[in-house]
C-alpha cells in the first residue's frame, strides 16, 4: 500500500523520465604560450551571457600544449554557447584593454569572431542534442 502512494505520489509531484545528458567534446587550437590556464565558460542563456559568474558550468585546464581538450560531462540536451579565454598569467580573469577588448586570447563556440562589440548568445549558440566535439581557435 506504501508503495502504491509514493508512486502516485511521484507521478504527481516526481519526474521518473530520465534527463537526456550530453558530453561535448571541445577542443581549443591556436595556443601560441604554453603557461598560464585556458578558462572555459558554457551559457544556457542570452541573459547570462558573457557574464562573469553566470556561467551555466565552468572548466579549466593547465596549459601545457599547443592545444587542449575539454570534455563537458552530462549537459542537459539543450542549447548552449562556449567561450574560451588564455589566462597566461593565472590571475582568473580575462585583462581587457582600456576599450574593453580582451588582450588575452579567447574564442567562442562556432568560432564566432566578434567586431567592435562582444558576441550574442545566437552567434555563438551549438544545439547539443548528442554527444558532440567542436573545436575553438583562439584569436590572438
Amino acid at each position: 500500500m506504501n508503495s502504491i502512494i509514493l508512486l502516485i505520489f511521484g507521478c504527481f509531484f516526481g519526474n521518473f523520465v530520465p534527463t537526456n545528458t550530453v558530453d561535448i567534446k571541445v577542443t581549443v587550437t591556436n595556443i601560441e604560450t604554453l603557461k598560464g590556464n585556458m578558462q572555459l565558460g558554457v551559457f544556457n542563456s542570452p541573459k547570462s551571457f558573457l557574464n562573469k559568474g553566470k556561467e551555466f558550468k565552468t572548466l579549466s585546464q593547465k596549459v601545457t600544449d599547443n592545444s587542449i581538450t575539454f570534455i563537458i560531462k552530462d549537459l542537459p540536451a539543450d542549447n548552449y554557447a562556449i567561450s574560451v579565454y588564455h589566462d597566461k598569467n593565472s590571475d582568473n580573469k580575462c585583462n581587457l584593454n582600456f576599450l574593453g577588448i580582451p588582450v588575452e586570447p579567447y574564442g567562442f563556440s562556432k568560432n564566432f569572431k566578434p567586431t567592435l562589440r562582444k558576441p550574442k548568445f545566437e552567434e555563438c549558440e551549438i544545439e547539443a542534442k548528442n554527444n558532440s566535439t567542436i573545436s575553438i581557435a583562439l584569436i590572438n
